[in-house]
């Protein structure tokens, strides 16, 4: 038996690289992902071709669900291609708890495109993967709440990104205690032996770790442009929340609020970036979010060499 795939596609009001973030990055799924009305209880990410995602759903009804995927094909702000399976609370396989014909594995792929007005058109594409003709008869006939289902899920999505639309959020998984991560933050030494996109260095640097102090520097990029960064300090409450006003010295662009929580042995790091509106959050998208991986990436090689 050969059936079509199923196929859902939803036009979302933000743009392309914070829509794949938001399907990437744990901080972001715990917000929205699974059905309408479920709860995320665990989100954990090894974002490569053959890393996992394993999650746990609690259900409005109290009941919980676990999934687990496995990513055969990983391209940045363009397409994810993973193999779906139900899962337990340790990760192993299991079958659909309230379908026992369902197919036992589903190839997924989301792609992410460009849509007018700075939008992003989501496709979702299901089929089931070595599935038996049982398996294939029932995932044709499940196709309405299959829509159904996605119905939910986006309409979630759709009010994560409303609710953050001002905002720019990204996390990382360090392996590292959370006061480790802290002392990296806080310690002049050797936040300057890390800080930035890759390529960059820091000049000039004047930093006071304190409520009210002044962090300056300019910022050196790979072609020799030079940026000028000056952040007021606003909180600082070791070893799990820091907060600073971040501008040129002569404007505020946006508060960053980095917190840090123990997760797996190890500390999640969230970084978010306020903004005044929903504009300028768009105009600092694309340079935020790709450098804003960068600068973590540094920071999680600077703790594993420390």
């Amino acid at each position: 038996m050969s059936l079509q795939p199923f196929t859902y596609s939803r036009v979302l009001d933000a743009p392309r690289k914070l829509v794949y973030l938001v399907n990437i990055d744990p901080a972001h799924l715990m917000q929205w992902f699974g059905p309408g009305g479920a709860t995320v209880i665990k989100a954990s990410m090894d974002l490569r071709p053959g890393g996992t995602y394993h999650y746990g759903l609690r259900l409005p009804d109290g009941g919980e669900m676990w999934g687990k995927q496995l990513f055969k094909e990983v391209v940045p702000n363009e397409k994810l291609v993973l193999i779906q399976t139900f899962s337990d609370p340790q990760g192993g396989l299991t079958r659909h708890p309230m379908s026992p014909t369902w197919p036992s594995q589903m190839l997924a792929t989301t792609r992410f495109e460009d849509a007018e007005g700075g939008k992003t058109k989501l496709t979702v594409t299901w089929e089931p993967y070595e599935a038996t003709a049982e398996e294939l008869a029932t995932f044709d006939a499940a196709r309405p709440g299959m829509t159904g289902g996605f119905d939910g899920m986006m309409g979630s999505l759709e009010a994560h990104l409303k609710r953050t639309e001002a905002e720019l959020m990204h996390s990382r998984w360090l392996d590292a205690p959370r006061e480790r991560v802290w002392q990296a933050l806080t310690d002049p030494a050797q936040v300057n032996a890390w800080w930035g996109p890759e390529g960059f260095s820091n000049e000039d640097v004047r930093q006071e770790v304190k409520v009210g102090g002044v962090w300056s520097f300019t910022m050196v990029g790979p072609d020799g442009t030079r940026f000028a960064n000056h952040s007021v300090y606003q909180e600082l409450t070791a070893p799990s929340r820091l907060v600073y006003e971040h501008g040129d010295g002569k404007a505020v662009m946006f508060t960053a609020v980095i917190t840090l929580e123990e997760e797996a042995g190890g500390t999640r790091l969230r970084t978010t970036l306020v903004t005044r509106d929903r504009k300028f959050r768009d105009g600092l998208t694309g340079f935020a979010i790709e450098g804003g991986q960068q600068h973590l990436a540094k920071l999680a090689a600077f703790l594993k060499g420390a």
